[in-house]
């Protein structure tokens, strides 16, 4: 039966951390697991921290039978922040092995081989002074670069499309301005004054004088 864990253990884990941080190791007493549970969890023989130590004493207490998966997820992130990433990968893939799945086991896994992989290329470049080979080790390091490149947080990615974009030159708009029509002035009228025709005065001839017509 495959097992899921439980989303509230990333919620205990961060209220245990603040536990630890705000009171502090020196006010609680050491705790000292019991032979057997370190005879079913030999990772925890040895382990001085005191956080680690009491998930271990908590996935051995019988009353936390349901709990002991998420606890155990717990302890391998512990691992991890304790800088021993090999246990935590030990730790997850025996998890798996028991069909355990869950968000935090998977984190853990990527978290301690990210670890992994950087302290290597560290002791690569500082110490082997070398670079990652053409045909082996540069390859498997593209191919993870590239994936997460693909699986960043959606909001990283919004932001990194807007860097990247260049906003090409506009030119300037052009306005269109309609031609203005000049009108043709309109063409005077130009009334003819009338020709007035001469008047003659009517001549009125005197009966009396043969002449008068002669005047």
């Amino acid at each position: 039966m495959r097992h899921v864990l439980k989303k509230s253990i990333v919620f205990s884990t961060i209220l245990l951390g603040m536990s630890w941080s705000g009171f502090g190791y020196a006010e609680t007493p050491e705790i000292k697991l019991k032979h057997s549970c370190i005879r079913h969890y030999p990772q925890a023989e040895g382990q001085t921290d005191q956080a680690l130590l009491s998930l271990y004493a908590q996935v051995c207490d019988k009353k936390n039978s349901d709990r002991k998966n998420d606890l155990l997820a717990q302890v391998a992130m512990r691992f991890h922040e304790l800088d021993q990433n090999l246990n935590a990968l030990l730790l997850v893939n025996q998890l798996k092995q028991q069909n355990v799945r869950g968000t935090l086991l998977t984190d853990v896994a990527f978290l301690s081989g990210v670890a992994i992989a950087e302290e290597n290329l560290q002791h690569m470049r500082q110490e082997e002074v070398r670079y990652l080979s053409k045909d082996l080790t540069y390859p498997a390091a593209k191919k993870l670069t590239e994936d997460i490149r693909l699986a960043m947080p959606a909001p990283e990615v919004i932001e990194t499309k807007k860097e990247s974009y260049k906003p090409r030159y506009a030119a300037p708009k052009k306005t269109y301005v309609a031609p203005v029509k000049h009108k043709t002035p309109a063409t005077a009228v130009v009334t003819k004054p009338k020709t007035q025709k001469a008047t003659v005065a009517p001549v009125h001839h005197n009966s009396s004088s043969p002449f008068a017509a002669l005047r």
